[in-house]
């Protein structure tokens, strides 16, 4: 997505009651002191829920490809007062710049299908995670490279994964998995 549409998408009126912040929190099962990552994390409405979930002593990785969007979550940072968040400028596609196991809980937000190679990110993803860590990957129907949940599925299994639940509905749904 361009980074001048990021807080477009971020802030629309309909966002919060389509897609939820909560969603993500509730997905992953946010507790304080957590090491979560977000891929793709843009101008940062879910990355904000999911650092305030996990205070005091949890930090959020906040991935992004473009410096422009990082920016963007800096100030949305700022503005609320999280102090929580590591913006990290990498290509979710490679390697991200992050020790292996590092992460309790990995989520994206309408991310995966924008990928290349969503195979090759996914086990990035997996070697992120710890042995007992989640990943919650979320999709809206209104996005115009909705996947299938089956597409997802078959992807994360090809990157040793299994999936653990669905939550939503046909519309919008996020899957969580862990590692095989």
């Amino acid at each position: 997505m361009p980074s001048a549409m990021g807080n477009v998408i971020a802030a629309g009126p309909y966002r919060n009651r389509i897609q939820p912040p909560s969603m993500i929190v509730d997905a992953i099962d946010a507790k304080p002191g957590m090491t979560v990552i977000e891929i793709g994390c843009g101008s940062g409405l879910y990355t904000v829920a999911v650092a305030k979930a996990i205070l005091p002593d949890g930090v959020v990785y906040a991935v992004d490809i473009q410096e422009r969007m990082l920016d963007k979550l800096r100030n949305r940072m700022e503005a609320e007062g999280v102090e929580n968040i590591t913006p990290i400028l990498a290509d979710a596609e490679g390697h991200i710049p992050l020790d292996d196991s590092v992460a309790d809980a990995i989520f994206s937000v309408t991310v995966l299908p924008e990928i290349p190679d969503p195979v090759k990110t996914l086990i990035q993803i997996k070697r992120l995670l710890t042995t007992n860590g989640v990943y919650a990957d979320a999709e809206l129907l209104l996005d115009p490279d909705f996947p299938l949940r089956r597409t997802i599925i078959k992807w994360a299994e090809k990157a040793g994964l299994v999936k653990l639940r669905a939550i939503g509905n046909r519309f919008r749904y996020v899957l969580v998995f862990k590692k095989k």
